[in-house]
């Protein structure tokens, strides 16, 4: 049981830390930011609604990753309790 828990903890750990590695895996191409121009000359720059939607993928991706490492730790943890308690 203990080398059960502690191979499912480091297949989660693995899985988390590809998704925490997100950024750099699944680069974003394109256009980051824009400029409108109102008439008159000036402007203000915002976020691209693309990379938008990129980033708040990035960031559950993110969080879920960390998610997967912390139960994958867990796991492992659990798993060495279980095998010293015996």
């Amino acid at each position: 049981m203990a080398v059960c828990l502690s191979g499912i903890g480091i297949i989660f750990v693995l899985i988390g830390a590809w998704l925490v590695a997100y950024e750099v895996v699944a680069k974003f191409h394109g256009e980051t930011h824009g400029v409108s121009v109102p008439y008159g000359g000036g402007g203000k720059v915002h976020k691209l609604g693309t990379f938008i939607a990129w980033e708040r993928k990035r960031n559950a991706a993110m969080w879920l990753g960390l998610g997967f490492i912390t139960l994958g730790s867990l796991l492992q943890l659990a798993g060495l309790l279980v095998q010293s308690c015996r």
